[in-house]
Parts: C-alpha cells; sequence; structure tokens
C-alpha cells in the first residue's frame, strides 16, 4: 500500500475498520460483487429511462420529443389521477394500520404457550407464500356474487340476500383491504415476533411483581419497547401498499368503474394500454416520490425513537 493512502487511513477510524474488513473478507466481497453490479444496473438503468420518458411526450406512433415538465402539468388538471390518487390514500391507510394491529395482536398470541401454537404457526405463513395473483383470483371466485363461496356460506345461514363483494363501489373497496391483509399480515407478524423476542423478559417479570396485570405490562411496558418495530412495520408496509398493483388487478382491475382503482393501476392503463409512455412514466415518477416521502417520513421517525 502506498505510505501516504495508508496515513489517510490510520486518521480515519471508520476508513482503517472498513479496510481491515476488507482485507479479511475480500473473496467473499468479490463472489458477491457481480450480483450486487447488477441489481444497480437493474435497477438504475430503469429508473433513469422513467425519467427520461416523463420529460417526453413518447407514445405508440410517435417517437417522443422532449417537453420538459408538461406531462406533469398536465397531471396536475387530470382529474382521474386524483380520483386515482384518493383511492390510494384510503387503501394504504386502511391495509396498513389494520396490519400493524393484526399482527401485532397474532404475534402477542403465537409468543404464548397454546395448544396447537404449531400448526397455527404453520397456518398463519400460508397466505405469504402464495403469489399475489393467484392470491387475487381465488378470492375474486370466493366473492362472486351469484356462487361465489362466501356468499353461499351467507345462505346457508338463512340470510335471504347477497353481499356485493366486488360489484359495489364500496364494497369493492373493502375487498381489496381484506385481499391485502390477509396476504401480508403472516409478514408483519413475523417482525413483531423478533421485536417481542428482544424484549428482555425480566423487564416485564419486574413490572408483574409490581403489580401490573396483564393489560398494563403491555401498555406501559411491551408496547413502548415495540415502538421501533412498530414504526418498522408501518414504513415498510405503507411503502409496500402504496404500490400494490397485483391484487387489484386480479380482484377488481380498478372497478367497478374506478373505484378501486389505484396509482399503480393507473400508470399500468396508462403506459401499456393507452400506449402513452410519456405520460405512463410521469405517474410512475409521482408514484416514486410519494413511496420516497412516505419512507423518509417513517425513517426519520424510527431515527428519533432508536436516539431517545
Amino acid at each position: 500500500m502506498n505510505p501516504s493512502n495508508a496515513l489517510i487511513i490510520n486518521d480515519h477510524p471508520r476508513l482503517t475498520v472498513f479496510w481491515k474488513g476488507f482485507k479479511k473478507f475480500w473473496p467473499i466481497y468479490c463472489l458477491v460483487m457481480p450480483a450486487v453490479l447488477w441489481r444497480f444496473i437493474y435497477t438504475i438503468i430503469p429508473l433513469v429511462e422513467t425519467f427520461r420518458l416523463s420529460l417526453t411526450n413518447t407514445s405508440l406512433v410517435n417517437p417522443g420529443r422532449f417537453i420538459g415538465l408538461t406531462n406533469f402539468i398536465n397531471l396536475m388538471h387530470d382529474d382521474r389521477f386524483f380520483s386515482t390518487f384518493g383511492v390510494t390514500v384510503y387503501f394504504t391507510i386502511t391495509a396498513t394500520l389494520l396490519e400493524t394491529a393484526l399482527g401485532l395482536v397474532f404475534a402477542l398470541l403465537m409468543t404464548q404457550k397454546l395448544r396447537g401454537q404449531s400448526f397455527f404457526n404453520v397456518a398463519l405463513l400460508i397466505p405469504w407464500a402464495v403469489a399475489p395473483m393467484l392470491a387475487a383470483q381465488v378470492w375474486r371466485i370466493m366473492f362472486y356474487e351469484n356462487a361465489g363461496i362466501l356468499n353461499e356460506i351467507v345462505k346457508m345461514l338463512g340470510f335471504h340476500f347477497t353481499i356485493p363483494f366486488i360489484t359495489d363501489p364500496n364494497m369493492a373497496k373493502v375487498s381489496i383491504v381484506i385481499v391485502t391483509v390477509w396476504k401480508n399480515v403472516s409478514w408483519v407478524t413475523l417482525i413483531f415476533i423478533a421485536g417481542l423476542k428482544g424484549i428482555q423478559r425480566e423487564i416485564v417479570e419486574a413490572a408483574a411483581v409490581d403489580g401490573a396485570n396483564a393489560w398494563q405490562r403491555f401498555r406501559f411496558v411491551t408496547f413502548p419497547l415495540l415502538i421501533p418495530t412498530t414504526v418498522l412495520v408501518l414504513l415498510l408496509r405503507s411503502m409496500g401498499e402504496v404500490q400494490t398493483f397485483e391484487q387489484v388487478y386480479g380482484l377488481t382491475t380498478g372497478g367497478p368503474g374506478a373505484a378501486t382503482k389505484i396509482l399503480a393501476l393507473y400508470a399500468f392503463e396508462r403506459f401499456f394500454q393507452e400506449f402513452r409512455y410519456g405520460y405512463g412514466a410521469t405517474v410512475n415518477i409521482v408514484l416514486l416520490f410519494i413511496t420516497v416521502a412516505i419512507g423518509g417520513s417513517f425513517a426519520w421517525r424510527l431515527y428519533r425513537s432508536e436516539r431517545m
């Protein structure tokens, strides 16, 4: 090594630690680097191309020319965009909160010594393992108004009506939330289980010795210690929900009408159905900005909670 470089490294403790780690594990770094580079290229090139398209009026019949921010200006006057934005906000907030709440409840139950716990542990992971589009199609069959399994159960219970799960605009919104929560709550549960395992039992036992009942131990001991885990779950799930596509496309295709059309589906339609590549790319860029804003907000809260 060049003596001047060695002097620079020695003057910076972090560089010293990095260099020692690199010398020790350089074969591993060399093996991993091709995958890292491929992932970098696979991500960066489409992102740059999307930005480029958003600044053009490219379409199927138009090779496109540079138009600056015209697509973004037109988007601000697009009523359909704001309609899908409202649906996306409703879907993201509702699904994220339900997944977080149910995941916490399931995690608390699964960390208790209950009969048949092994069976429920396996059953809880099944939805997570099912492909999103396949899950949406199965639930679509179950939601059918005339011959769906759920409406047949309603009839067997003696009720003389059917529930329009995917034909009524309001029920369709509820249905996509149900499917999404069913699909993702197991993953959230695993995160909360990891958080619960990280809490020292001595702290909870000390609260019990002081006379705190189960609810008080959860409210004043367990949950405050789970705040970083909760913020992490909210961060990951809100970023995931705002970009959801498969469940909505497979279950309702954005219908009835545009009742369940979210931003990812709106971008898909502009890009692959209307072949307005520049405009579709613009919607995707806005969706990217929204995702980054959500991630940055929760990441800052997670950072602050860990430093308190």
